[in-house]
């Protein structure tokens, strides 16, 4: 997601991104111009970011540079960004997806696989906060802007429960008990086969898997090295070919409930990086996915879905339980 300068306005995603502005960190200090921007406009080409800096489209500090500079920290990158050569999405579209909850201060969706929560790499538009943003912005009116804030993510195939903050106190007070780990959260996940033990906690950490031609994949350890990860699981019903479970990430590691499940020979059905072939990923990415690929999978997208969220509603002053029913798509898995 695009950083927000400090001190400017939450930026309005109800529209399309026409400029970039960027305080230089700790963790693009020394790098060259050129490579800076890929690591923020990840939608962008390194040859892209080349044309726009010759262009005089990138100014730092107010000047232009060549794509060789070396950034410093307190630097400040300005962008103009020109229009993609695609047309943008129609704005009057509504994006599907059903609320599950709202009050003055907060909003829960069904978030639908497939339905990116916010724009990075190749999604930046029809996102859920580009979604929420279309609904719920009125910079023209400031008495009636809201500006939505995410409490937490989920991944793009994953569905179900996203909790929004409507009211600025509201999300730094509830987004502080996230950080905490005082909210409680369960989601339902369809397995191939089932576990040993009808409930049952799996305490492995999680590191990056160097074996692994995906840079993004992880894997468990017990070396004490890596993240520690605990899951807690119980089944709920099970057929000849998988389960439903229900599963209580107590951490919130990236992939971790993906990543548990296959340690334990259960991976979720539909899940092309950790059921087993990663070369599925590879062929995803690459639009090559052949039939007989689909036929395997089971499900078109990884069988996870956020299922329920408990915390305290500080403007209410009482605990919140939020939940969301099991998808179609899951529920026929194990009929």
């Amino acid at each position: 997601m695009l950083p927000k300068f400090p001190g400017d306005a939450p930026r309005d995603f109800s529209k399309p991104i026409e400029s970039v502005k960027l305080l230089v960190d700790a963790g693009l200090d020394g790098q060259r111009l050129d490579v800076a921007l890929a690591t923020v406009l990840t939608w962008r080409s390194r040859a892209n970011i080349h044309r726009m800096i010759d262009a005089g489209l990138v100014r730092v500090d107010g000047r232009e540079v060549p794509a060789s500079r070396r950034v410093r920290i307190g630097n400040t990158i300005v962008v103009e960004l020109p229009p993609t050569p695609t047309p943008a999405p129609d704005a009057t579209v509504a994006v599907d997806f059903g609320v599950l909850y709202e009050d003055a201060w907060m909003l829960a969706v069904d978030k639908p696989p497939g339905m990116a929560v916010h724009p990075s790499g190749r999604h930046l538009s029809g996102t859920l906060i580009h979604e929420l943003h279309r609904r719920y912005r009125r910079p023209d009116e400031p008495a009636r802007d809201v500006v939505p804030r995410l409490l937490h993510r989920i991944d793009l195939e994953t569905s179900g429960l996203v909790a929004v903050g409507l009211d600025e106190q509201f999300h730094q007070l509830v987004g502080r008990q996230f950080e905490d780990r005082l909210v409680s959260k369960s989601y339902l996940a369809v397995v191939r086969g089932c576990p040993a033990l009808a409930e049952g906690t799996i305490d492995l950490s999680i590191v990056p898997d160097k074996t692994s031609a995906v840079r993004l994949k992880l894997t468990t350890s017990t070396s004490g090295e890596g993240l520690p990860a605990v899951t807690r699981y119980r089944v709920q019903r099970r057929n000849n070919r998988c389960a439903l479970l229900a599963v209580y990430p107590e951490t919130g590691r990236t992939h971790q409930i993906r990543v548990h499940m296959a340690a334990i020979g259960c991976p979720l059905v539909g899940d092309k990086l950790y059921g087993g072939d990663e070369q599925m990923f590879l062929r995803q990415i690459e639009g090559t996915l052949a039939a007989e690929d689909k036929a395997s999978l089971g499900l078109a997208r990884h069988a996870l879905h956020s299922h329920s969220l408990r915390f305290f509603h500080p403007m209410l002053g009482k605990d919140m339980t939020i939940e969301c029913p099991l998808p179609a798509d899951m529920q026929a898995l194990v009929d």
